[in-house]
């Protein structure tokens, strides 16, 4: 064994590595990108809490210890708890559109007779209004109102213990009222649309960077250079070939997780379909236009975690948007993983309709015709470089 020849060699790779600032600039911004937003996300420091409704009606009542009104300390609970920003509303009504348009994550409604119930010993229910298509959302807030409901129990096991009189609140129930997906959605049910998006955009942004990049390395590309064939027909020729096998990844993830595993498609299967042609449409897109940046396999694959991880954690995969700093809340938005998500999510657990849809299609839409265009001046600059 000679030690020399080792040294010589690891001496070479360094060499090559050094000479290539691509991707030694990929090596050091790929990894703080992907730490920073774990910091953020993972960290409570940094995320905003979850817009909440809450619709208090309860009038009180009167007790032998003077006046009750537990509508007032549920709110005070609320508005305590750090993970959520209660919105004060007047009509259930409003707070449940408010739920259904997104602008806030739930709708807690404390019914008229709240006090009058509990002070009596009778049971009551307060509704909590989800959307029922974001386990996230429901994450955060039923554990917020599981919060609120031990401290009340505590309060009303101590003798006297606050307005409501030492009374015990055992009988104070908290119904879940999904707007959207049904009560009884298993896990898989309910991220099944996430896991189809990630898997779709990532084997369809693997299987065409990475032989686009094959077809500039043997030259074909070049050759093609050379003929009176134009950019776009280029680009319309490889969006062609390689959309045919996206397609048909696509539906490999779909058919088994609709037909082997019984994945929940509670609207039309078309539609969940044309959603994911018109994203697989502008990953093909995207592959072809950053492989004109690559140099080599290696920077095709460094690309991956830079462009997919922050659209799994800003997309509303995991972690609800509403919860986002405004500017990442911004930037989500532009993502194509948010939007297809977003009406995936609809289509397969709410059962929604293309109409209902339709602003997220019209996104996945505008992201196609971007990465086309992206490609053209890509192309136009590696034809300018020969």
């Amino acid at each position: 064994m000679s030690f020399a020849r080792a040294r010589a060699l690891a001496g070479r790779i360094v060499n090559q590595f050094r000479r290539d600032v691509r991707t030694l600039a990929l090596l050091v911004v790929v990894p703080v990108v992907i730490m920073a937003l774990v910091g953020y996300l993972i960290g409570t420091d940094g995320k905003r809490p979850l817009p909440v409704a809450v619709v208090n009606a309860d009038r009180g009542t009167e007790a032998a210890a003077g006046g009750v009104h537990l509508g007032d300390q549920i709110l005070s609970a609320l508005e305590r708890d750090p993970t959520i920003d209660v919105v004060p509303l007047l009509s259930t009504s409003v707070a449940e559109q408010q739920v259904r348009s997104g602008d806030v994550g739930a709708a807690i409604e404390l019914p008229s007779d709240l006090s009058a119930l509990m002070t009596a010993g009778e049971p009551s229910q307060i509704r909590v209004v989800l959307g029922g298509i974001d386990p996230g959302i429901e994450s955060v807030v039923m554990k917020a109102v599981a919060t609120v409901s031990a401290d009340l129990a505590h309060r009303g096991s101590t003798p006297g213990g606050g307005a409501s009189g030492g009374r015990n609140h055992a009988g104070l129930t908290f119904e879940r009222v999904p707007l959207e997906g049904g009560v009884n959605l298993s896990t898989l049910d309910t991220f099944a649309p996430v896991l189809i998006v990630m898997f779709a955009f990532l084997f369809t942004f693997m299987l065409t960077s990475v032989s686009f990049l094959r077809e500039r390395s043997s030259g074909t590309l070049d050759r093609l250079m050379a003929s009176p064939i134009t950019r776009v027909e280029v680009l319309l020729g490889y969006l062609l070939g390689f959309l045919g096998f996206a397609v048909i990844q696509g539906l490999v993830i779909l058919g088994y997780a609709v037909w082997i595993l019984h994945v929940r498609v509670a609207g039309s299967i078309w539609l969940v379909l044309l959603t994911l042609v018109i994203l697989v449409t502008g990953v093909v897109n995207l592959g072809i236009a950053l492989s004109f940046y690559a140099r080599n396999e290696l920077q095709v694959v460094q690309f991956i975690p830079l462009l997919y991880v922050p659209q799994i954690f800003l997309g509303g995969a995991f972690w609800p948007v509403q919860t986002l700093w405004p500017p990442l809340r911004w930037l989500s938005q532009v993502f194509p993983l948010t939007h297809a998500i977003v009406a995936l999510r609809a289509v397969m657990v709410g059962g929604e309709g293309f109409g209902d849809i339709a602003g997220r299609l019209l996104a996945l839409l505008s992201f196609t015709v971007a990465m086309v265009l992206f490609g053209v001046v890509a192309l136009r600059r590696l034809r300018a470089a020969r």
